[in-house]
């Protein structure tokens, strides 16, 4: 909710219009976005601060006009100028309401600031005046306090972030602090037009101590505008997002009842046995993330026949973030892919304070949520082979952890080999699912339809290729896809997919440098930045591509073909 108090602009109905916004709401926290400053030192800074402008309550003036309300595709927005060094700040919570009541509250904190505000404008003495605006800026967070004392703290936070920019392109950044600590910040790009946003935030508890969440250019000097359709914290729904590539299993009353380094004789939880081979036979791959003995818990795997399920396991007495941070690195997956599954409340916040977008849950909801699309893949024979792959990453990963010369060395040492050739019928759902699945190593981030990929594999204007690897540590299968669109003057490769499994090996440099060999010389590159897939901007850069045309948000590279390229990868071409 915006606090509308200082701007002159007023829409009629607007009570009507903000609960017709928010009656379908389920869970959303209430926030109060008002406006401060990134530098604020106030009172002191009143009298020393050259950018001090004094606001009808005594404070300063930082939003140019106030956060003004506007209509919207959605209801009732803000439309917010800010000056150098503005921002919009709320305290921080983690309680949600329904949308009915969170905009009763909405409609009374504006009614009733309204009413103080008229009262104190009548007012011919000066110190009930600031009796009356530092009174309304007290009451107003103790109102929200009480409304949600008795309601449940929500485990997963999402805060969406809806823009229309008419200016230039700006980012802006999400903070959330406590008086002496940054606990959590992330970048947004406001690019022009409309811009959606979505950000796992942190289900924060500061133990009484007060956090508040603050939004502002990244830039403090920027002066900017924009207007914010909704800026809104709900809770987030787990079962909607990227699908699961990975699922961290804690131990102890979690995989079995009771504590291993406590009882000799633990009660394996045999629904969960089930799962783990049925995901694992969908190419969902299994690891740990115990605070155990590693040689008991081993043993105890291979006792019940499943220590050859997990992959990169983690079985220590250090926190669980940093192990999962290093299952994350070491895999080369993104977290919001990752489901983490821990009986303990405690252990659950601690990763997701510092990893957000990756899903905790209860081990009692976990055998109903896998019954979500997230788990829904289309299974392939590279899929039903996906752990064998992940067990030979694995022994790579131990040997370049262990390795003390050159990386270029190390690569030449695994005998990394490349097929590229045109894909059959058969691999066509392959094809299709890394489309699906990939998101770092992605250059379009387009998720075309299975149809889609049919039919451009069989039309005779774009060429189609899969990508095949392997090295002195196993056969990782088809690793890559790529399209080459032969319709306009100039070829260009319009997608690129390739599986994180094999990235960091030189494969795609060395694919992207032969096609531009292989068609003359020369090849443009489409590539669309996400938030995902910066790592292919990295192939970019390094065969020093040069941009030669934009449309929108979509990148076309020029790419040279570069004899001198280092042939660390063994490329065969079977077409």
């Amino acid at each position: 909710m915006f606090e509308y108090l200082y701007s002159k602009i007023r829409i009629s109905r607007q009570r009507k219009l903000i609960s017709l916004q928010y009656k379908d709401k389920k869970a959303i926290v209430p926030l109060l976005w008002t406006e401060h400053c990134v530098e604020c030192a106030a009172p002191m800074c009143y009298s020393t601060c050259p950018r001090y402008q004094k606001r009808k309550d005594g404070d300063c003036v930082r939003i140019v006009g106030g956060i003004t309300p506007c209509l919207t595709s959605k209801g009732i927005g803000a439309k917010i100028e800010f000056r150098t060094w503005a921002k919009i700040e709320s305290q921080f919570n983690i309680r949600p309401l329904s949308g009915v009541k969170y905009a009763h509250i909405y409609n009374n904190i504006n009614s009733i600031g309204r009413f103080l505000w008229i009262t104190a404008a009548f007012t011919p003495f000066n110190r009930v005046k600031r009796l009356i605006y530092k009174g309304w800026f007290s009451y107003r967070q103790r109102y929200i306090n009480r409304a949600i004392k008795n309601c449940k703290a929500a485990e997963h936070l999402q805060l969406n972030i809806n823009i229309e920019n008419q200016a230039l392109p700006t980012k802006f950044l999400v903070d959330i602090k406590t008086a002496d600590k940054l606990l959590f910040r992330e970048e947004v790009k406001a690019a022009v037009g409309h811009s959606c946003h979505q950000l796992a935030i942190p289900p924060f508890e500061t133990s009484g101590e007060l956090a508040y969440i603050n939004l502002h250019p990244a830039n403090a000097e920027e002066h900017c505008s924009l207007n914010l359709v909704d800026l809104e914290l709900v809770e987030r729904d787990i079962k909607q997002g990227k699908k699961i590539k990975c699922i961290i299993w804690d131990l102890d009353n979690t995989l079995w009842d009771g504590v291993l380094i406590e009882d000799k004789e633990v009660y394996v939880r045999e629904d969960f046995i089930n799962l783990i081979k049925h995901l694992d036979a969908c190419g969902i791959v299994s690891s740990i993330a115990s605070k155990n003995t590693e040689e008991q818990v081993r043993h105890k795997l291979e006792e019940l026949g499943i220590l050859d399920y997990f992959v990169f396991s983690k079985i220590n007495w250090e926190p669980k973030s940093l192990n999962i941070k290093r299952i994350i690195r070491q895999m080369n997956i993104n977290p919001d892919t990752i489901v983490f599954v821990d009986d303990n409340p405690f252990e659950r916040l601690e990763v997701s304070q510092q990893e957000p977008r990756l899903t905790c849950i209860d081990p009692a909801e976990l055998l109903d949520f896998v019954k979500c699309d997230r788990f829904n893949m289309v299974v392939t024979e590279d899929s039903r082979n996906r752990r064998e792959t992940y067990k030979m990453l694995e022994n790579l990963k131990k040997e370049e952890e262990n390795w003390e010369g050159n990386i270029d060395d190390f690569l030449i040492s695994c005998k990394i080999k490349v097929e590229i050739f045109h894909p059959s019928d058969e691999l066509i759902p392959r094809c299709f699912e890394l489309l699906q699945r990939t998101n770092q190593l992605n250059s379009s981030g387009r998720r075309l339809t299975l149809d889609e990929v049919t039919e451009i594999i069989h039309n005779k204007n774009f060429d189609a290729f899969a990508l095949k690897s392997s090295d002195r540590f196993g056969d990782y299968g088809i690793v890559g896809f790529l399209i080459v669109d032969k319709s306009q003057e100039q070829f260009v490769i319009s997608d690129f997919v390739i599986s994180c499994r094999v990235a960091n090996k030189k494969i795609e440099p060395t694919v992207i440098n032969q096609l531009a060999n292989k068609y003359g010389g020369n090849i443009l590159f489409n590539y669309k930045k996400t938030t995902k897939n910066g790592p292919m901007y990295k192939v970019i850069e390094e065969l020093r591509m040069e941009s030669v045309e934009q449309e929108g948000e979509l990148i076309k590279f020029s790419c040279k073909y570069n004899e001198s390229f280092p042939p660390i990868v063994q490329l065969t071409e079977k077409l």
